[in-house]
């Protein structure tokens, strides 16, 4: 009798454990397959943003660009439309830390530092940051022939 019992004890424990391991399972592929959308809905978002401020929705373009920001903080893309957003709305100096944040973020992308350079030398009138930036810019993608002419609109413009 007392063998029975411990055999019934430990297969309870058997499978309270194995309850544990498919519950620990099933949390790990939901937590997986929602890292996995989270980038993708902040890239839905970005164009919705872009979509609107297309058609004049700029309201509507910045709140699609903050959900964007806020689903994915790291995403370049958002970053970006965001700071978009921000000037269309006049709002400068936001747009301005938005752009930086994307520096901090990703400094070896020549992206975020030819949009931060483009903002400057047509919006913000900051010849020599915009200078500074292109040249930044072309340092990482020294082969890119249309952010050479870019930068070489900035040096003729000053």
């Amino acid at each position: 009798m007392e063998k029975e019992e411990e055999a019934a004890r430990q297969g309870s424990q058997g499978a309270r454990k194995l309850k544990y391991l498919k519950g620990a399972f099933v949390l790990v592929a939901v937590a997986a397959i929602a890292l996995a959308l989270v980038p993708w809905y902040s890239g839905r978002l970005v164009d919705r943003s872009l979509d609107q401020a297309g058609k004049g929705y700029q309201v509507e373009s910045l709140h699609s660009a903050e959900s964007a920001a806020s689903w994915d903080p790291v995403s370049i893309d958002a970053l970006l439309a965001l700071a978009g957003a921000d000037e269309r709305m006049g709002w400068q100096e936001q747009a301005q830390k938005t752009l930086e944040k994307a520096t901090r973020l990703e400094p070896l992308n020549y992206l975020v530092w030819e949009q931060l350079a483009i903002y400057e030398r047509d919006y913000w009138h900051k010849k020599a940051s915009a200078r500074e930036h292109f040249a930044k810019a072309i340092s990482l993608n020294p082969q890119d022939e249309q952010l050479r002419q870019e930068a070489a609109m900035s040096a003729r413009g000053s």
